[in-house]
């Protein structure tokens, strides 16, 4: 079965135009957004009119099959506009590309369905205790409670991991985990995505299943594999590099783009900023015609820039490496440390911005104290911070064992 795409013709340009349109729409909405905890109906639709969903499917199930730099371009633009909104959207969107990649071709025609409309979060970490997918007459039999599903509110699918149970014969659990692709009338969406410190429009709620049963094609333990090589199901299905690669370079990535466009808001709020005030010993003056502001705004000016270079420089060598045939876990922790520094600078440049802020743009309700709290959320959990995950990409490039996340945590 092949799926039509909506607009063969289309270019990777016109989509990332489409982005940048939609901007003023998705600042608009960004204090609703926080309200409600993910983005309004009216963006739902104009990101599926754009295109956005489809930017990662494979072309022969619906979608445009554009490449991973295109599709991080396109997530930070709209990441500038809001960068809750941006992560919603981004792992939303972006989990097509594990479905293209690590699940057989008739999986796929199954999961994308006649229409290619696919939305889903994938939670790879955090089922509860009691969660487990076990085997059943007709597939899998899925039960558990699933936290942090970012991109969940207008999902089609949801992804994540499970314990996988040995066949009943068998007896007890194994401690292997397998991701479990579960469609829309299998899952609870809970609305308790509220009272965070930033990132509160990323729709990033809890998902509740219970005894759903899904075909054994939709169970898949591949994702978190350590060794693409060519052997992925997608790339001999699309014949397309695109569907070669690993999740662990590219999840990274996916996070990236909220950061690197929360950076891009922050210098366009301090540039304004800058150009309506006066410094307090040199009032004849506007803070931008200032050395002191000035310096501030240069150095966050040209983090701003290495950090979209590194993150779209990664997506490029993605491909690059699953061209090649050589996608291994050195290649993807190589990949992860650099869209961990494309982070690790927009934090930075974010400070500083907000340091050489007035109190008067951080006031509840200012773009400024909105971004701030965004970073710092972000910036809160130990797997996005460089430093926690340095060892690993040193395991890696040494070929060590490398060391295991307890992913169930």
């Amino acid at each position: 079965m092949t799926v039509p795409i909506p607009e063969p013709a289309l270019a990777p340009a016109t989509m990332i135009a489409r982005a940048k349109a939609l901007r003023p729409m998705v600042r608009a909405d960004a204090a609703a957004a926080e309200d409600r905890g993910f983005y309004s109906r009216e963006l739902h639709d104009a990101f599926a009119e754009a295109g956005f969903y489809r930017c990662l499917q494979p072309r022969k199930f619906g979608g445009y099959g554009f490449d991973v730099r295109t599709f991080f371009k396109v997530m930070i633009e709209i990441a500038s506009g809001d960068p809750g909104i941006g992560w919603c959207l981004c792992l939303a969107s972006g989990h097509a590309l594990q479905i293209g990649s690590c699940f057989d071709e008739a999986a796929q025609a199954k999961i994308f369905g006649p229409n290619g409309h696919f939305i889903a979060p994938y939670s790879p970490s955090g089922p509860s205790p009691d969660a487990e997918c076990v085997a059943v007459s007709g597939g899998y039999k899925v039960s558990g409670k699933w936290r942090y599903c970012s991109g969940v509110p207008y999902s089609t699918h949801f992804m994540g991991l499970a314990p996988l149970k040995g066949e009943p014969h068998q007896g007890g659990p194994t401690k292997k985990l397998v991701t479990v692709v579960v469609p829309r009338a299998g899952y609870e969406i809970l609305d308790d995505w509220h009272d965070m410190f930033g990132l509160r429009g990323s729709g990033s709620n809890s998902v509740v299943i219970k005894d759903a049963v899904i075909p054994a094609a939709f169970v898949n333990d591949r994702i978190f594999a350590s060794d693409a090589n060519g052997s992925t199901p997608g790339f001999a299905t699309h014949n397309d590099p695109l569907y070669g690669g690993l999740f662990s370079a590219f999840g990274a990535g996916e996070l990236a783009c909220s950061q690197v466009g929360a950076a891009w808001a922050a210098l366009e709020a301090f540039e304004a900023h800058i150009k309506e005030t006066k410094p307090l010993f040199s009032p004849k003056m506007f803070k931008y015609q200032h050395h002191d502001w000035q310096r501030i705004f240069g150095l966050a000016l040209s983090m701003c820039h290495a950090a979209e270079a590194v993150l779209l420089r990664a997506g490029e060598m993605y491909l690059e490496f699953a061209a090649a045939r050589r996608f291994t876990d050195a290649e993807a922790m190589q990949l992860w440390g650099m869209e961990h520094q494309a982070s690790r600078l927009a934090w930075e440049a974010g400070y500083e911005l907000f340091r050489a802020s007035s109190s008067q743009s951080i006031r509840d309700g200012q773009l400024m104290q909105r971004l701030f709290r965004d970073f710092a959320t972000y910036r809160n959990n130990p797997a996005h911070q460089p430093d926690f995950t340095a060892a690993r990409i040193a395991q890696a490039y040494f070929g060590l064992p490398l060391e295991d996340f307890d992913l169930r945590n």
